[in-house]
């Protein structure tokens, strides 16, 4: 798979279950606003990319659920997931984190 010509990686990541800690707390507005702008900005980057959320999964080693709810403002990513999101989009450090 390639974006932009790149290579990007393709392996399969084990399936990694929620953490504690890592869902929105639905009574934090602020939360709730940050995290949704960050899942829209980077389903803006990957469409952008020509990248469907399976590939976009498989790209970044982490499954494809994790993904739907990051984007949908329902998990706050951890900063790896970030700055690989970053590399495999061709972001240049601009996604947000």
């Amino acid at each position: 798979m390639s974006v932009d010509g790149e290579a990007v990686r393709v392996e399969v990541a084990a399936a990694q279950p929620d953490e504690p800690g890592w869902e929105i707390d639905p009574d934090d507005d602020w939360a709730l606003a940050v995290v949704a702008t960050v899942g829209r900005q980077l389903r803006l980057r990957r469409e952008a990319a020509g990248l469907r959320v399976g590939e976009f999964a498989v790209a970044v080693g982490y499954g494809e659920d994790l993904v739907y709810k990051i984007e949908g403002g329902k998990r706050i990513p951890r900063p790896e997931f970030l700055d690989t999101a970053d590399e495999v989009l061709g972001a240049g450090g601009s996604s947000p984190r």
